[in-house]
Order: structure tokens, then C-alpha cells, then sequence
């Protein structure tokens, strides 16, 4: 016959354990779910702007993060996408900025709006000649736009991010078209644009690759001999990816990145804290990818080691420009920082300050088409004609 107090210190464990499981239940479905919004493409956009008035020629916002910094952008009304002007009045709480006529037809009447980088919203605005083009990808024909003289022997593949589609990549093309260099501004499977993998999810970079790598063959078909990809946020971590798997990889001469994804780690660390969950889940929700229960979260399996270019540092021998800003609330810009500690050789790293994620063009784009081009310049990297 046991002691009650056996019999009691048997309870509380028991009580423990139980504890214990529904925390191991709850870490894993909360893990699940973060994992699940990471490579689902999103079906509705977040509308978190404030709209408190409408006037003639501008906008009244209650104030956040993003409204109040300087610059021009776009701004998601429902489905489209209309111009946001600079800053002309601010108070402690509110944020006026200036607003064609079309964006203050779209938006009388609503309460909310989204922020967005695609100040430049079709080729036509870049005042250079453009083409549709269909690109043969391995699921499919993508569409993009080739913007600029394709007489060049030079070259960009511009790769857009996450949850968004080519019409970011506008922003990037000024600073090559005045070298000369043409830029292709694709599409890649799931977003929305270019065909749809079986599951319809985001790879983070571990397949996209592959469709950047049919849009290379695109423009070498036509001409191009050397060739320069540059990645906007997860499409700086294909772009990276592509610089170490592609077959055309001897054919790069250069790498620009836009607030990247250069490890996976600190971005979902940070996506963690932002929600107030413990950084603990990261490691569950990195086991879930690389497990072969990934298909919990929608998908196969991912090896998130293989997307860590800090890791595989040695394996870069293209000259890379890297751009990034300090307040960047999406990436951080830890992994830029310890990719530019890595390889100081080859990687030239320039901090922003205010700019946001990949809107540093939007606070700055003569700083940013300056720095571009520079880069550019020092590398030799302006067009010439093939002959």
C-alpha cells in the first residue's frame, strides 16, 4: 500500500506529463500553422492602413510605421493597386500624403487600404521599349516582360518576392536601362502569374531556381553573353540559390539583392517575435519543413541548410551588391550582414536606414540607382553589343 504522499507526488507527475503533451500538441499545431502561412501564397491581402479623410488632391491616414516615412508608393485598394504621393501635413497621429485623381476616386468611400512598393505599376511608365514574352519554365510558360535594348550582350534577370508578383521588380530596371542593360522581369511558379506546382506552395527558394534558370536561357537565345540576376527579398534567396545550381551559373557576372533572404533563420525569428510566440516554435516549425512529415504544412520536404548562403559562402564567386535597411520588418538584416562577414571579397553590402523591406528605392531612388549603377560601373558590368 503506497503513502498519500506517494500517492500524491504520483498525481502531480501524472498532472505534468498531461501538461507536458498538451504543450508538445500546442507547440506543434502552432508550428504548423506558421509553417502553412510561410508557403501558402496568400489568397487575401492584409488591409491595416486607416483611412480617416479624402480630400481633392491627398489622403489623411491614422498614423503607423509605414504611412509616416518619406517617398512614393503604391497602395492596394481591394484588387488594385493606385499612386501614393509624398507627405504634406503630419500631426502626432495622422499622416497626410498627396494622391492623384484616380487614387482618390478609388478609395472615397473606404476605410482601409495596404501599403505598397509598386510606385511603377506597368512597363509602359519606363519609357523604354518592352516586350511579353513567354518563358518555358518546367511546369509551364510563365509570362515576362523584357524591358530595354535587346541588342546588348549584358543582361538582368530581375526575381520578385514573396507574395508578390514581376510589377515590384519595376523599381530596379532605371539603373541598368541607363547602361544599356535589358532586364527580364519574370513570373515563378505559385505566384499567381506563372503556372502552379502540384501544391500549389512557396519552395522558399529550393525550386523557384529553376524557372529563373529557363528565363537565363531567354535571354541568351537573344543574344546575351553575360548575365546579372537580382533577388528582391525571398527572390534574393533564389537568386543565391541559382548562383550555385544553375547550369548558365559560369554565364553570371553579378548579383544585386534588395532586402534578402540570405538565411531563413533570422527571418523566421523574427516573424516569431513579431506575433509575441516563443522562439522555440522556429525550431519546431524548421523540423516540420525538413521532415518527412512536411506534408502537415502542405508540402515536401525542405532542407533549409541548402538555402543558408552564409553557409555555403565558399561556393559564390560572382561579385554581389547587397542592399538592406535596418528597420527592415520582414528580413532582418542580420543574414546580409553575416553573408557580407562571410565574403568581404565579392560581396559589397550598403545599410539603409528608414527604408523599410524593398521599398529603399520608393524612400531614395537616386541614392539607390546611384549605388547601382556604381556597382555596376566598378565591375565592368555595362552593356555592350555583341559583335
Amino acid at each position: 500500500m503506497h503513502s498519500p504522499l506517494r500517492r500524491a507526488g504520483r498525481a502531480s507527475l501524472t498532472a505534468a506529463v498531461a501538461a507536458v503533451a498538451i504543450s508538445a500538441v500546442a507547440v506543434t499545431v502552432v508550428s504548423t500553422v506558421m509553417v502553412h502561412q510561410l508557403i501558402t501564397p496568400p489568397k487575401k491581402r492584409r488591409e491595416d492602413l486607416t483611412i480617416l479623410e479624402v480630400g481633392d488632391d491627398r489622403v489623411t491616414f491614422a498614423r503607423d510605421a509605414e504611412i509616416g516615412v518619406p517617398g512614393r508608393y503604391g497602395l492596394w485598394v481591394g484588387d488594385s493597386v493606385v499612386k501614393l504621393g509624398g507627405i504634406v501635413q503630419e500631426t502626432l497621429g495622422t499622416v497626410t500624403r498627396a494622391a492623384p485623381a484616380q487614387t482618390v476616386a478609388a478609395i472615397r468611400g473606404r476605410r482601409h487600404a495596404a501599403l505598397s512598393g509598386n510606385w511603377l505599376l506597368e512597363p509602359e511608365e519606363l519609357d523604354e521599349p518592352f516586350e511579353e514574352v513567354l518563358v518555358q519554365t518546367p511546369l509551364g510558360p510563365a509570362p515576362a516582360w523584357v524591358v530595354g535594348d535587346q541588342g546588348a550582350d549584358t543582361w538582368c534577370i530581375q526575381v520578385h518576392g514573396r507574395a508578390t508578383t514581376r510589377r515590384e521588380v519595376l523599381r530596379g530596371i532605371p539603373a541598368f536601362a541607363k547602361r544599356g542593360i535589358p532586364c527580364v522581369a519574370i513570373s515563378y511558379r505559385n505566384d499567381g502569374e506563372a503556372p502552379r506546382s502540384k501544391d500549389g506552395r512557396y519552395r522558399l527558394g529550393f525550386d523557384e531556381w529553376h524557372d529563373v534558370d529557363a528565363a537565363i536561357e531567354v535571354a541568351l537565345s537573344r543574344g546575351a553573353k553575360r548575365i546579372i540576376v537580382m533577388g528582391w527579398s525571398m527572390g534574393g534567396a533564389i537568386a543565391l540559390k541559382l548562383a550555385r545550381k544553375s547550369k548558365f551559373r559560369r554565364k553570371i557576372a553579378g548579383i544585386v539583392l534588395d532586402s534578402p533572404v540570405a538565411r531563413w533563420a533570422p527571418t523566421l525569428k523574427l516573424q516569431t517575435g513579431a506575433l509575441g510566440l516563443p522562439v522555440s516554435l522556429v525550431h519546431t516549425a524548421t523540423r516540420l519543413l525538413e521532415s518527412p512529415a512536411a506534408k502537415l504544412a502542405g508540402g515536401e520536404a525542405l532542407r533549409l541548410d541548402d538555402l543558408d548562403s552564409v553557409r555555403h559562402a565558399a561556393a559564390y564567386t560572382a561579385p554581389i551588391l547587397l542592399l538592406h535597411s535596418v528597420d527592415d520588418g520582414f528580413v532582418p538584416p542580420e543574414g546580409s550582414r553575416e553573408f557580407a562577414q562571410a565574403r568581404p571579397d565579392i560581396v559589397e553590402y550598403r545599410e539603409w536606414h528608414t527604408a523599410l523591406h524593398t521599398k529603399l528605392w520608393n524612400l531614395d531612388p537616386e541614392r539607390y540607382e546611384q549605388e547601382i549603377g556604381e556597382w555596376l560601373d566598378a565591375h565592368g558590368l555595362t552593356a555592350g553589343r555583341p559583335e
